[in-house]
């Protein structure tokens, strides 16, 4: 059997080869690299994530990456943007509580699904990494969501007088966006209920 030393001193393992040249080519090549690096950040992480990783997940060369981005902070971050879906449309037929349960889901998901896998991976990695990448993820995903909100709450007649609806429609994703953040397991329909139900409904004033 091996010694702590000996294992200490076994090297990490080696990144993978750079596959053959792929005959893909524009938008099929870009998916897929993207996919690819969804796929990397969920398997190994953002800081064993290298552009040899994502050129053989996603069957290409590395040059093919380096035409298009400098670095891997620029890949993941396009990447993030493109394959974030936005937040499920609003109307005045919206009921207000089934409106805000749909809208507070919809981050879960995002935070949590396969693509949110990435996120995670980011979060894991520690505010001085990750700052720029942290604040796409409030770009695509949280703040629209804040936004929706504040038009469903709009399309309602608003907040009861003296309340801030800005303020309001941030309270339930960040509650989301700091359960994930902090680690802990995706939400379930029955917390995303009582968010909805103990803290947004009474500030609102409904």
């Amino acid at each position: 059997m091996a010694t702590t030393a000996e294992r200490s001193a076994r090297p990490e393992p080696a990144e993978p080869p750079e596959p053959p040249a792929s005959r893909r080519r524009g938008e099929e090549l870009r998916r897929v690299i993207f996919d690819a690096v969804i796929e990397q950040l969920g398997t190994v992480g953002y800081a064993k994530l290298s552009t040899n990783r994502i050129a053989a997940a996603a069957g290409t060369g590395k040059a093919a990456l380096y035409r298009r981005w400098r670095n891997k902070d620029e890949l993941i971050r396009d990447a993030l943007r493109e394959l974030i879906p936005g937040p499920p449309e609003v109307t005045p037929a919206t009921p207000l509580r089934d409106g805000l349960v749909m809208l507070l889901s919809y981050l879960n998901r995002v935070l949590y699904d396969s693509n949110g896998a990435a996120f995670q991976a980011v979060a894991a990695a520690g505010v001085a990494q990750t700052t720029q990448l942290r604040a796409l993820f409030r770009e695509s995903a949280t703040e629209p969501c804040e936004k929706r909100i504040a038009e469903l709450i709009g399309m309602h007649g608003g907040a009861a007088p003296g309340r801030n609806e800005t303020a309001i429609a941030t309270a339930g994703p960040a509650m989301i966006f700091y359960h994930c953040l902090s680690g802990q397991p995706r939400s379930t329909d029955e917390q995303i209920e009582a968010i909805v139900d103990d803290l947004l409904l009474p500030l609102i004033g409904a």
